[in-house]
């Protein structure tokens, strides 16, 4: 029986983490190693054993750069792997700042965690990785071209698809014990490159993402998305106040720019000060330059500023009426953090998102309208106005999702959907089922194992983890902590009196002591 088996270890019932193993014909495939990202309880999962044995890999397979699918990857090398991470030569390109910004930023939270008055006398936290796991990593990484068919042995093969998402971002097509697989990777909105006599279509089994399945969008021309952002910047500077734009660093930084660049040329807004306060950022702008030509000049402005040194970042808090383009874009690290600490409680500011906030994560709690938040040990006022511009995002909505799988078909197996928060995975599952494609999508939770034939439904071969649901939960009890204290915080503030601010501490003490 040629049966192959897919085991789903991350990206199941959740956006992040991305990691399947794939087994069969005696070969082991691993297909990205992404970090989760979002609650405490996902973050956790880094800091795991790894669900398998990385010296019994034979290959790694990465669908592309963002973290969320290569963050974890030199783990594996920590782990005794010693197989070829594959990738496109663009990603390995990127794949290399940002995971040095990664570790960099692991050790700069683990030395502040240390530090704290409360972990005194117990086991130091470590971070994940260091600059010379990255250097490990490397020394196997093999860049490859889209549609290069790589010979994995024992009749094992794969090739990259164009996935149309970010530079160098791809779909892997697995052909494995006489099966056809693809894996979409995140699908992006441009218009597909196909491989040229390879046949697109007639697979047994497709493993899909679906972060947007859950939503269509507007169709946006570029000069509408430029329109919307320069009334978000008059809008703002008129008020007096700041626009800060959480920064992520590969395509959307290098889009926002151009279009800043072309709103001064056109003389349609006039030449704000914009500042670029996120080295990785610069890094990757420089990079994909070389694969990304606009024909605008972003590098050499006088008002488009790339700023280096933390000193210089933190002269910013003292300045109004200007663009903050900062790191990270889920404000979930890097110097976003401190200029939200000094604009949110401004009603004159705005921060505006410009892509996908992961639940748990504080853009998506700063999405959901929350009036206090709790950021690097300081509780802060909301006041700032929130808003979102869609038209940067490179993930493909839901309709854009159906037709990836209709051009793809017929899949004469099972369609599994990943990469989603639930609501997104149950309404593309709906939309799959409605217009007769799938009507048995599947949709794995973390830690469960599948069994694939060829032209034949999968069967489940072993359960979920037993913690699955909780894990992938919107919000665990370290994000219901910090929403009541902050909205404890606030509430104590906007009492009238002490003999009330003192009636409600007694309250809470009361429901505490209540409790076994």
């Amino acid at each position: 029986m040629n049966e192959v088996t897919v085991t789903f270890h991350g990206a199941a019932g959740t956006v992040t983490g991305s990691c399947f193993e794939i087994q069969g014909a005696n070969k082991t495939i691993i297909v990205d190693c992404g970090m989760f990202q979002g609650t405490r309880s996902l973050e956790k999962l880094n800091y795991e054993k790894l669900p398998f044995d990385a010296r019994d890999i034979d290959a790694v397979i990465l669908t592309h750069a963002h973290l969320d699918h290569s963050g974890r990857l030199p783990c594996l090398y920590i782990n005794g792997c010693s197989a070829p991470t594959y990738c496109t030569k663009p990603t390995a390109d990127i794949l290399k700042p940002l995971l040095q910004d990664s570790a960099k930023l692991q050790a700069a939270s683990v030395e502040r965690r240390n530090r704290r008055a409360d972990r005194a006398g117990l086991t130091p936290f470590e971070p994940l990785y260091t600059g010379p796991d990255i250097t490990a990593l490397f020394k196997h990484i093999q860049a490859v071209d889209y549609c290069e068919e790589i010979d994995l042995g024992n009749g094992v093969s794969f090739r990259f698809w164009d996935a149309r998402h970010i530079v160098g971002s791809a779909s892997i097509e697995i052909n494995i014990a006489g099966q056809r697989i693809l894996v979409s990777g995140d699908i992006g909105t441009g218009a597909p490159i196909y491989c040229a006599d390879q046949m697109l279509g007639g697979y047994d089994h497709v493993i899909c993402e679906s972060t947007y399945g859950d939503r269509d969008r507007e169709d946006m021309l570029i000069s509408e998305r430029r329109e919307e952002l320069a009334a978000f910047v008059e809008d703002t500077v008129k008020a007096g106040g700041n626009l800060l734009i959480p920064a992520f660093a590969v395509e959307r930084t290098q889009a926002i720019l151009e279009d800043f660049a072309a709103l001064f040329d056109s003389g349609r807004l006039s030449p704000v000060n914009v500042f670029l306060d996120a080295p990785l950022a610069q890094k990757i702008t420089r990079t994909i330059l070389r694969y990304r030509n606009s024909g605008l000049d972003i590098m050499n402005r006088t008002n488009i500023r790339f700023i280096q040194s933390v000193e210089e970042s933190k002269k910013l808090n003292r300045m109004t009426g200007m663009v903050i383009i900062a790191g990270s874009g889920m404000c979930e690290g890097g110097r976003i953090r401190h200029h939200l600490i000094r604009n949110l409680p401004n009603r004159h500011s705005r921060l505006l998102f410009t892509g996908f906030q992961v639940a748990g994560t504080l853009g998506s709690v700063l999405r959901d309208g929350a009036k206090a938040v709790r950021i690097s040990g300081n509780d802060v006022l909301v006041n700032a106005e929130i808003a979102n511009l869609d038209g940067y995002s490179n993930h493909a909505d839901r309709k854009g999702l159906l037709q990836w799988t209709k051009d793809r078909g017929p899949v004469s197996g099972t369609i599994f959907l990943v990469h989603g928060e639930e609501k997104s995975l149950r309404s593309f599952a709906d939309g799959l089922a409605e217009s007769g494609s799938y009507p048995a999508a599947i949709i794995p939770a973390l830690g469960e194992k599948w069994g694939l034939q060829a032209a034949t439904l999968a069967n489940e071969l072993s359960s979920p983890r037993a913690d699955a649901r909780r894990l992938v939960a919107p919000r665990d009890w370290i994000s219901q902590l910090a929403e009541l204290r902050a909205s404890v915080d606030q509430k104590i503030h906007t009492l009238k009196s002490d003999k009330d601010r003192e009636k409600l501490l007694r309250g809470l003490r009361r429901a505490l002591e209540s409790v076994g």
